[in-house]
């Protein structure tokens, strides 16, 4: 009876003929540690794409300065950081391109004309973003408004701020749910600026999320936010216009549905991107929604971009599958020189 060693490869446990044995036994098992090599290398950059601990230190001390700023004149009742930097899936290092998100909870009977101003959300955004400018530490600092966040753009990084109302505080804010799921407003769900076409409030829940995020992602030893930081990568190396947030979505989906459907998920990141990517032109034809309210997060993308998404997404399926094969064949630079380029410079191909 033959038994499959966990490569793709069988072996024979009879004693007979066991293909592992002799000149082809070595031949396989000098392909089957190219293979691991490659699988190695892969899992590096997975494990490269990280923040480090000081990085995230920065990130955390920049958030308590901020914090420190706005508590003192704006009337902030809490603060947290939340988004891509809490679930692990920000791509390191640090760049300029690199954001976090930080959620300040407001006073709302301190701040009551926000709420109920025509123009509230708008005001609500300038009034943080003088308060910022103000300080002299930023004096020198860009801060600007960018939909419902302030950015306060620092060498290296961007934190975004969010200004939020506990939920039940804002009685005509927009519920993302539609009947689809209770919006929990009596624990942990907010309502923040939405400055899109008219002024107004709209309901969000980050921490359900980030809970729902966090169990599967442990259920898969890391590898939801692993696999969405790879993908961040490559998007980015490729200029594919896909925000990174509906990037991460599309992985956390893409793990949901096996879930559902009782699919093999891949144990390893070389098969697992190659399995992902493979999906990844018909979810990029597709309207990509968020597990909590079923909200679509890809709205912004225009058919053009869609197109050229696929066409990259093509690409890059191609260009694993041929990596695949490449170390099947015991190729191993080869292969890892494609998949650098794939990935960039931070796949290294020694």
């Amino acid at each position: 009876m033959g038994r499959s060693s966990g490569s793709g490869y069988d072996y024979s446990d009879d004693g007979r003929g066991s293909p592992n044995t002799g000149p082809l036994g070595e031949t396989i098992q000098e392909t089957i540690s190219q293979g691991d090599e490659v699988d190695e290398a892969y899992q590096n950059f997975v494990d490269g794409t990280q923040l480090t601990d000081l990085q995230g230190e920065t990130i955390s001390n920049r958030r308590d300065v901020l914090e420190e700023i706005l508590r003192e004149e704006i009337g902030v009742t809490d603060s947290q950081l939340i988004g891509s930097f809490t679930r692990e899936t920000v791509v390191g290092p640090m760049s300029q391109d690199t954001d976090a998100d930080m959620m300040v909870v407001l006073d709302a009977d301190q701040h009551r004309q926000w709420i109920m101003q025509e123009n509230g959300p708008r005001n609500c955004l300038r009034a943080i973003k003088r308060r910022i400018e103000d300080d002299p530490r930023f004096s020198e600092t860009n801060v600007s408004i960018d939909q419902n966040a302030v950015c306060v753009q620092y060498h290296d990084s961007t934190i975004e701020i969010v200004p939020a109302f506990d939920y039940n505080q804002v009685p005509h804010a927009e519920d993302p749910s539609q009947g689809l799921n209770p919006f929990d407003s009596q624990n942990d769900g907010y309502a923040i600026p939405d400055t899109h076409g008219q002024q107004s409030w709209v309901g969000t829940n980050p921490r359900r999320y980030k809970q729902q995020f966090e169990a599967r992602n442990d259920a898969h030893n890391g590898k939801v936010a692993g696999l969405a930081r790879s993908m961040k990568t490559w998007a980015n190396n490729n200029n594919v216009p896909v925000r990174g947030y509906t990037m991460e979505v599309m992985v956390y989906n893409y793990f949901a549905n096996k879930s559902k459907t009782g699919g093999r998920v891949p144990d390893n990141y070389h098969d697992l991107a190659s399995d992902f990517v493979e999906s990844l032109p018909n979810r990029m034809q597709q309207t990509t929604r968020e597990p909590i309210y079923n909200e679509p997060v890809d709205s912004g993308m225009s058919q053009a971009e869609r197109r050229e998404a696929v066409q990259k997404a093509q690409k890059a399926a191609e260009a694993l599958e041929t990596a695949q094969r490449l170390k099947q064949e015991g190729r191993t630079k080869a292969a890892k020189e494609r998949l650098r380029e794939v990935y960039g410079d931070g796949f290294s191909d020694k």
